[in-house]
């Protein structure tokens, strides 16, 4: 199928998108990362470490997610 030669490519569009929503994402798991810890700060309730522990590793995850689409895109 021939694609014409004034037409849209709509790839770069989709990929600034995934950008910026990855971006977001690494914010919303930074937030997350502060609020556990003004929740630790505030209430102890004995399981503290996992909790801390899992949302460090979401933000690093999200970090490391957006890295590899940097590089992919």
């Amino acid at each position: 199928m021939q694609v014409p030669t004034g037409s849209i490519n709509i790839l770069p569009i989709v990929e600034i998108f995934i950008i910026i929503g990855l971006l977001v994402y690494i914010v919303f798991a930074f937030v997350v990362v502060k609020q556990i810890q003004l929740m630790t700060n505030t209430i102890e309730v004995g399981f503290e470490f996992p909790v801390k522990l899992l949302g460090i590793a979401n933000l690093i995850f999200a970090i490391l997610v957006f890295i590899f689409a940097l590089s992919i895109l």
